[in-house]
């Protein structure tokens, strides 16, 4: 099995509030242009900005959430309801070209460029995505290609399936 790509899907939007880039920024990336609107003005990015981690964490609770939701209607002893999206072999091409602000609303995207049956686990697959993230404007502030051994349903996430308690709508 090799599928072709088929487009972005949206996973999810967010909207960044200045506590919660503070609070994200505490506990994980404590520089001073995440922490302090004082700093972040006199900073290169002239405000406050959320960590790029942190773009990358909100768009993984996405792509989880968006699997399992698929991964709900299944028998409890398939593999997608234990491992929605599998394993990951690791990320490439991580890039933050435009940084997120307190305020700004960011659409979360996934897109399928390859899959195909893996050779060794029957019901599973390798995928090969294009992940982003942008600004209502377009402008893109996340991107990143993932490769992952995961449950063959993993190929077509259709949204969603919980949004996270703030900034989700």
């Amino acid at each position: 099995m090799t599928t072709e790509a088929a487009g972005p899907r949206e996973i999810g939007r967010f909207t960044f509030t200045a506590e919660e880039i503070r609070r994200f920024a505490r506990l994980y990336d404590p520089q001073p242009f995440h922490l302090d609107e004082d700093a972040a003005r006199r900073s290169h990015f002239g405000t406050l900005v959320a960590s790029g981690w942190h773009t990358v964490a909100v768009w993984m609770g996405f792509f989880v959430r968006a699997h399992a939701g698929a991964a709900e209607r299944l028998p409890e002893d398939h593999p997608a309801v234990i491992s929605p999206v599998g394993v990951g072999f690791g990320l490439q091409n991580l890039r933050w070209p435009a940084p997120v602000r307190a305020g700004d609303t960011i659409v979360f995207l996934t897109e399928i460029l390859d899959s195909r049956a893996s050779g060794s686990r029957s019901g599973w697959a390798i995928h090969h995505r294009r992940n982003s993230a942008r600004r209502e404007d377009g402008t893109e502030v996340l991107s990143f290609e993932l490769r992952h051994l995961a449950p063959e349903i993993a190929t077509a996430p259709e949204g969603a399936g919980g949004l996270p308690a703030s900034g989700a709508r």
